[in-house]
């Protein structure tokens, strides 16, 4: 008899804290619907995240815009271009072009020539283009690429495919 009477205030005590607790109370470990509400409703207003509609609207204005190139993609996503004999890939500022298939030279200008990031250098103009490199234009000083015979790129950005 003394065992579970002993057994019986443990017991309560131990649950007292979880029975007079109160809701959103630093006891309580129940996270109030309420109180999430109103958490993210002040970190919204903290950040000025309410026009963020208004944000996105102008980001897909101004990404469909593009930058005035009469060919080329202004895009996200890598286009694929095949130059023939004799043709050239001029890159604007910021251009991204990988040789997929084929041999191509580097057009440089007085400035220097192509940025190739994966090998951290920069290739001048007659330098063979590495297959499947990351080539930057740098500038819009009519740097780019040419080939002598038949070439496939992966092209992001503007350019012009000329002879």
């Amino acid at each position: 008899m003394k065992k579970t009477l002993i057994l019986t205030f443990v017991l309560l005590l131990a649950f007292s804290t979880v029975i007079f607790a109160a809701p959103g109370d630093t006891s309580d470990p129940i996270v109030v619907l309420s109180y999430l509400n109103e958490r993210i409703s002040s970190l919204i207003s903290q950040y000025k995240l309410e026009n963020i509609d208004d944000m996105q609207a102008q980001i897909d204005k101004l990404s469909s815009q593009g930058t005035g190139s009469s060919s080329g993609s202004t895009g996200m996503a890598l286009e694929i271009v095949e130059i023939r004999d004799g043709e050239k890939l001029i890159g604007g500022s910021g251009t991204e072009i990988i040789l997929r298939g084929g041999e191509a030279y580097i057009i440089g200008s007085q400035l220097g020539g192509l940025s190739d990031v994966t090998l951290g250098k920069d290739f001048v103009s007659g330098m063979a283009v590495v297959p499947n490199h990351l080539m930057i234009v740098p500038r819009d000083d009519g740097r780019g690429v040419y080939a002598e015979k038949y070439a496939i790129f992966m092209v992001r950005g503007t350019y012009q495919v000329t002879k």
